[in-house]
């Protein structure tokens, strides 16, 4: 990952905002977050920030902005590498885990049932990105099941959810359990790896469940 990836998508100040914000709440939580204490981070006084945005509130909607643009510039880059269905999952994988081993204040801010509570446009943000992510696995796993490439008798749909699912219960196995004590790609590549052998068929088999002399 770059040093800043949201500076593809926003204009410097709020790129430095945006990463200052990711990383104050990874340190002190949504509630330990304040304007004097992201000025500060990015190397303002706090009256400046103002002049880049509204309010603490108006950076977490820019952050989910940023968000959605990126998940959409990487379904973009997939998809012009004209990969198959493991392979693209596998890419999925790798800028999932590499971002929020980067960043992984982001999983705090995207996953805070007490930031949306009083705030239904930002929740609906984030309601958008992961609908959009799991759409994007199911399609990618469709695929998959049409060219034999993973089982028949899997539901996309499910699968699709327990990609998200697996993303989501190995940060936490990382940030709890590990404590951050190695990289979260070694922490996730095992559930990874199991959750794919799920998706493909055994080895010697076909689509339609006969046994391939090949």
């Amino acid at each position: 990952m770059s040093n800043n990836a949201f500076s593809s998508i926003l204009e410097k100040r709020k790129a430095d905002i945006v990463t200052a914000v990711i990383r104050l709440v990874d340190k002190v939580g949504i509630t330990g977050l304040t304007t004097k204490l992201i000025a500060k981070e990015v190397g303002f006084v706090e009256g400046a920030l103002y002049k880049h945005v509204d309010s603490k509130t108006g950076v977490f909607h820019i952050i989910l902005d940023a968000s959605a643009q990126s998940i959409e510039m990487v379904a973009g880059d997939i998809a012009g590498r004209g990969l198959a269905p493991t392979e693209a999952l596998i890419a999925w994988f790798d800028f999932v885990v590499s971002f929020l081993e980067d960043y992984p204040g982001i999983y705090r801010i995207l996953f805070s049932d007490g930031l949306y509570a009083g705030d239904r446009t930002l929740f609906d943000k984030f309601k958008g990105c992961m609908l959009d992510v799991k759409s994007r696995m199911r399609a990618v796993i469709e695929k998959g099941m049409e060219s034999g490439e993973f089982r028949p008798d899997i539901n996309p749909e499910t699968m699709a959810v327990m990609y998200l699912g697996m993303i989501h219960t190995t940060f936490t196995l990382w940030t709890v359990f590990e404590e951050r004590s190695r990289s979260y790609k070694e922490t996730a590549r095992p559930y990874f790896e199991g959750y794919m052998r799920s998706l493909c068929l055994p080895a010697g088999k076909t689509s339609s469940g006969e046994v391939s002399n090949g």
